[in-house]
């Protein structure tokens, strides 16, 4: 019995698919290389960029005697809320503090209002630091005592003695 096999011819089936694939891995390829050319040069570009340093802000010095009016009001503010309820001393010793360390910021552009005690006490400010150590064991402590008037007294004297 003749056995007979009959071969196709190599290009008998369709084409489509083969081109479709070839145009699909030739822009995948060309999309890789475009992606790696941009992250390099953009990463050039970075590092040739000088660095500008924003100017920093001129401190121009208040009208003291201004300034000493409006924050002894806000201190005389302490003290009335104090007086419409004595039981509340942490929050006129923060008060106090807040008042205090702004007032000495916008006296001289020194941003103590952003110090720790210990920073405070590091500047030339001493009077400050140690105003702001007396109302440290009333503001944090877990019973908060203290002698606010005195306290208020004592704020009133820095501010009003600030030059």
């Amino acid at each position: 019995m003749p056995t007979t096999v009959n071969f196709r011819r190599l290009f008998d089936f369709s084409q489509l698919p083969i081109i479709i694939t070839a145009a699909f891995l030739a822009a995948l390829t060309v999309g890789i290389i475009l992606m790696f050319l941009y992250n390099l040069l953009k990463d050039v570009q970075k590092k040739e960029k000088p660095v500008v340093e924003a100017p920093k802000p001129v401190f121009v010095k208040p009208d003291l005697a201004r300034l000493k009016a409006e924050y002894m009001e806000k201190i005389n503010k302490i003290e009335i809320k104090y007086n419409e309820d004595t039981t509340k001393i942490r929050p006129a010793y923060e008060g106090m503090s807040k008042v205090v360390r702004e007032f000495v910021y916008k006296a001289t552009g020194t941003e103590v209002d952003k110090f720790t005690l210990a920073e405070i006490s590091r500047t030339e400010y001493k009077g400050l630091a140690k105003l702001i150590g007396e109302y440290y064991q009333p503001e944090f402590d877990q019973i908060s005592e203290g002698d606010v008037k005195a306290s208020l007294e004592k704020t009133r004297r820095l501010v009003a003695e600030w030059n």
